[in-house]
């Protein structure tokens, strides 16, 4: 059921989500089903294995599989997401809508990590922590390679929702994927911006190590704020 992709090779694994997103939208991936390992999808796909690994990690991140070690990957068994990250396929958001789409972001986002100081793991602070600091370390300058960033952005942001444990949360989120990747199509373009960004990750996630909730709160308003101001 699954096809090569075409695209340039930026656009690979977001391709690769997408036919993905389509397979269970049309009921032939069903939730439980396991997907084939990495090495055969990248060459059922004819696309890297990294661009396979990092197009799971997306589908992780919006619920829509779940990752067992040792056993595989699997189409997740959330219906609430699935039935959102449907209708977020409907959504589209006009250009006098973005600061519309902002402030829904500061409600969801600073809500998410006062939820995800609390609960997060040690260890999902720890990979947090790594994920800001290798992005810092292909910062040169005030620049960085824009597809990365946001991808790294797309993760950073995800593993904090995830860490809220809410599932209807993270399906809200989900369902607006399309639109916050339009959204970081168009930050990313703006010189420095992403940089900023990235160091606005460490002050949130130096806040989470210390379980500051009010600090971690703050950091991602204006975190979000900034990006406001810069669009």
């Amino acid at each position: 059921m699954f096809v090569p992709v075409v695209s340039e090779n930026i656009n690979r694994s977001q391709r690769i989500v997408a036919q993905i997103r389509s397979l269970i939208a049309e009921g032939k991936l069903k939730p439980g089903d396991r997907l084939p390992p990495e090495r055969e999808l990248a060459q059922l796909m004819n696309v890297s294995r990294t661009s396979v690994r990092e197009a799971i990690q997306t589908l992780a991140t919006m619920g829509m599989v779940t990752i067992k070690k040792g056993q595989g990957i699997f189409i997740a068994q959330n219906d609430v997401c699935s039935l959102m990250n449907t209708l977020g396929e409907f959504l589209v958001v006009k250009k006098d809508e973005i600061k519309d789409l902002l402030e829904v972001r500061k409600v969801l986002e600073t809500q998410a990590i006062a939820l995800a100081v609390e609960r997060a793991t040690d260890e999902e602070i720890q990979t947090l922590r790594r994920l800001v600091e290798d992005a810092l370390g292909r910062v040169s300058g005030n620049d960085i390679d824009p597809a990365y960033a946001r991808e790294h952005d797309t993760r950073f942001h995800g593993l904090i929702f995830n860490a809220t444990r809410n599932h209807i949360l993270i399906a809200i989120v989900s369902s607006l994927y399309h639109v916050y990747d339009r959204m970081r199509s168009r930050t990313t373009a703006i010189p420095g911006r992403a940089a900023q960004s990235i160091r606005d990750h460490l002050r949130i996630v130096e806040a989470m190590a210390r379980r500051d909730r009010e600090a971690a709160v703050k950091a991602m308003l204006e975190h979000i704020e900034s990006v406001d101001r810069a669009l």
